[in-house]
């Protein structure tokens, strides 16, 4: 406003000239009406008697059109004072600045309607001659307004921060105290003035911790992150006390780091119960170990007089005896199995408690399982008029690997539940696939039966320890009360979930579900001599399309579908894909979720979006590594009509041609190509892998040896410089291209590294950077440690196929 001053005054000398001040531009010989009126403030000229002479539009507009043109000065304070709030001294002010004629900026005056001026004044001369006044006035009440919210707003966060149970403070970038709030001060005991300018890690953290707290400030700005921390601080009276710590980098408005602010929550009241706990759960297993060794002790004492008394009753049975003691001995018998019964349920449920029961997996056959379970209890109805049946998925047909004793507990308590309860009807043992989930395949298990059922009111009561769900069961039926509870805790020991579900035609069914591993070993292929042929439907007229991008996959692929005569059209990409589907019809669709150019369920999503594109109908295979429920689901949402999971094997492959392919009967026999026994894998290798996945199919695992050796350095040094450059997208697509590679030369373990690779670069990628690097860089190594490994191995595989064996290839 100064400088707009010093221009009045010029151009006014210029009007009384003619001439611009000192050879000025032609702009210093325009009017001073015409700045005055362009200005965007409004505008009051005064004269050398005070009087008002002119006013611009604006300062109109101000006024709505009422003009104060001519009126005096005292006029003037008239005419303005009923606008302005009653507080405003506005005639002593005007009246000072009359008389002092000095210059005068920034008087804000409130107004009665709720708006806000600021009025700048500006006496003019010519020379030391007064010549009148300028009189600007700006409209700030929106600004005013902003500026007070600020306040509002700063006053408002200022109590709630100084109130909060978090003390927060400030600090620059290396960690001196800029500002503090009165709740870090109540939090340290100390005052704003003791602390402004102090280093916040030598005043409070121990001296035996400072080195840990600055390398956290140097991290914090290093990579521009915030951080939680819980740390133990010194108070100025010498106590100790934890903190949980939030802290975050503050920025000035060039996005510079200035330093930081953190806000501290007292934490010792859960640091010492979290200590507590400890001690306890220490305790609690000491208990428990002293309470295993009891129940070890227990079993051994109760069971072994026991196991004397039945055996002596048996024994005394096959004695001579008369009638009145062949009574004796069968109340004894009997009574003695009811006391066993009851003990062995007492300590079972006592191990299971202790923790002391441990899950032992396996492999075994679900079906021989179920069958040995109906044949037991076939015999132990005798002639009661119930039937027991037992109904297993067809698809279930493959080894499973798991705790058949368990499983076998389980449905034996429940067998033996239904049993006691059904006089008349039918016991029904069912078991069917319910899902893929975490590279577990579950399986759901029923137990029905046509007894006499449970109430509603009842159900809650039957899974507890010692509950039964009438009264009278007890003197009724007998029983201990523990049967189901045993089996409740065992099926969750394993992961599972019991529940009593209504089943039309059954009084009670009890469903449970349980994890298993598949072996995909098909169950004719396990228990006897290994089987050298294969069943198949005749495959000749087949057409089918592969889409794969994976050499090591492709070349496995491939080999099989030579063997199998299928006439087959290879696409390593998208875009080849969909040409092929929309120009021919296919019988078959193998297809990798993850392929070059396209997402597989999006391809899934095309074929099945057009009713009048060739293969709407065509049966879609999804190859993948990843057999999670997740997976599954989007899977069929997409349109996809099945998977087959990663790695698989030829008999696995040949099930899903049988399954869509071909539907007329005709079976032909074809043999196995150099299907040889003998050989053995590498102990450095996953050997239980390998003999599971390649069936001693070791022609097929020299195959995909040799294009592993060929390929996988060049795949790893690709992946290597995606690493460097922080390509992630590229980085998720070759790692998730490259996993299943590994596990079929038996390298399983690095499969398992790039899962958790893979599982890093799904989220906040730049965060984990160090340790996707970190983790990349091992499995390169292991890569290049086991690659020779691997080159002798196919060597090794190549002699052996060579070389001449017993029987030839039957």
């Amino acid at each position: 406003m100064k400088a707009t001053g010093e221009n009045s005054r010029k151009i006014i000398a210029t009007e009384h000239t003619g001439m611009p001040p000192n050879g000025a531009p032609d702009i210093f010989s325009l009017p001073i009406t015409v700045w005055l009126n362009n200005t965007s403030a409004g505008m009051l000229v005064t004269d050398e008697r005070h009087r008002c002479i002119w006013v611009n539009d604006v300062f109109s507009k101000y006024m709505n059109g009422i003009s104060p043109i001519h009126l005096s000065y005292t006029e003037l304070i008239r005419f303005f004072k009923p606008m302005i709030a009653e507080h405003v001294p506005l005639e002593e002010k005007m009246k000072a600045l009359r008389q002092e004629k000095k210059p005068w900026f920034g008087w804000e005056v409130p107004f009665v309607n709720g708006q806000i001026w600021e009025i700048n004044y500006l006496p003019v001369f010519d020379g030391r001659r007064f010549k009148g006044s300028i009189w600007q006035a700006i409209d700030i009440t929106r600004r005013h307004h902003v500026q007070e919210e600020i306040k509002r707003n700063e006053e408002k966060f200022r109590v709630i921060l100084n109130n909060l149970n978090a003390a927060m403070c400030e600090t620059d970038v290396n960690g001196n105290i800029t500002r503090v709030y009165e709740s870090f001060c109540r939090l340290s005991g100390y005052n704003e003035k003791e602390l402004i300018g102090k280093n916040i890690t030598d005043v409070f953290v121990p001296e035996e911790n400072r080195k840990f707290a600055r390398a956290l400030r140097k991290r914090r700005l290093d990579e521009n992150v915030p951080l939680v921390y819980d740390m133990e601080i010194v108070l100025k009276d010498g106590s100790r006390r934890w903190v949980l710590a939030s802290s975050a980098n503050v920025y000035d408005r060039n996005g510079h780091i200035t330093g930081g602010a953190g806000i501290h929550m007292d934490i010792t009241g859960q640091k010492k119960l979290q200590k507590e706990l400890e001690e306890a759960r220490k305790l609690a297993e000491e208990a428990q170990h002293a309470q295993k060794d009891f129940l070890a002790s227990m079993s051994h004492e109760i069971r072994t007089p026991l196991n004397a008394i039945i055996g002596m009753a048996h024994l005394l049975e096959e004695t001579t005896l008369d009638a009145q003691q062949k009574e004796y001995v069968n109340i004894l018998k009997h009574s003695s199995g009811i006391l066993l019964g009851i003990v062995s349920d007492i300590l079972d449920i006592s191990r299971i408690e202790a923790g002391e029961l441990q899950v032992n997996q396996r492999e075994f056959n679900l079906r021989e399982l179920i069958q040995s379970l109906r044949h037991t209890f076939e015999l132990k109805l005798g002639r009661r008029p119930v039937k027991i049946i037992a109904e297993l998925e067809a698809s279930l047909n493959t080894w499973l690997i798991g705790d058949d004793v368990l499983l076998n507990q389980i449905l034996l308590n429940l067998l033996g539940n239904a049993e006691k309860f059904t006089n008349e009807g039918e016991i029904a043992i069912k078991a069917m696939q319910e899902s893929w989930q975490d590279n577990k395949l579950w399986i759901r298990f029923r137990v029905c039966d046509t007894g006499i059922g449970i109430k509603k009111d009842k159900l809650e009561l039957i899974f507890r320890n010692y509950k039964q769900a009438e009264g009278d069961i007890r003197e009724k039926y007998g029983g201990t009360g523990l049967g189901l509870a045993i089996a409740k805790q065992l099926v969750e020991l394993q992961g599972g979930t019991i529940v009593v579900e209504e089943i039309i035609g059954f009084n009670t069914c009890f469903s449970f579900n349980l994890p298993f591993m598949d072996s995909r070993k098909p169950l004719s292929a396990i228990g006897g001599k290994q089987s050298r042929k294969l069943k198949q439907r005749s495959f000749e007229d087949a057409r089918v399309l592969v889409v794969e991008d994976n050499p090591m996959n492709l070349r496995y692929m491939m080999s099989l579908l030579e063997k199998y005569k299928i006439n087959y059209q290879l696409a390593t990409n998208g875009p080849d894909a969909t040409y092929f589907l929309e120009s021919r019809q296919y019988d078959l669709i193998l297809m990798d979720i993850r392929i070059p150019g396209m997402n597989g369920l999006e391809l899934a999503q095309k074929i099945r979006a057009d009713e009048n594109q060739p293969n709407v109908a065509t049966p879609v295979i999804a190859t993948t590594a990843v057999a999670m429920e997740s997976t599954a689901t989007m899977a069929r949402a997409a349109g996809i009509t099945d998977i087959l999971t990663k790695p698989y094997t030829p008999d696995q492959l040949l099930q899903i041609f049988n399954k869509y392919l071909n539907e007329d009967e005709i079976e032909i026999i074809m043999e196995e190509v150099q299907n040889l026994s003998g050989f053995e894998f590498n102990n450095d290798l996953d050997v239980q892998y390998l003999t599971d996945l390649y069936e001693n199919n070791i022609s097929y695992a020299a195959d995909l040896f040799e294009i592993f050796i060929r390929t996988i350095r060049d795949e790893v040094e690709k992946l290597s410089v995606l690493v460097d450059n922080h390509e992630w997208e590229q980085i998720k697509f070759q790692v998730h291209k490259l996993k299943p590679n590994f596990a079929m030369v038996g390298l399983t373990w690095i499969s398992t590294k790039m899962q958790e690779l893979e599982n890093y670069l799904r989220v906040n990628q730049e965060l984990h950077s160090n340790d996707i690097s970190r983790l990349f860089n091992e499995i390169r190594e292991e890569v290049y440690k086991f690659y020779p490994v691997v080159e002798e191995e196919y060597r090794k595989m190549q002699g052996f196929i060579d070389a001449p064996h017993e029987g030839g290839n039957d």
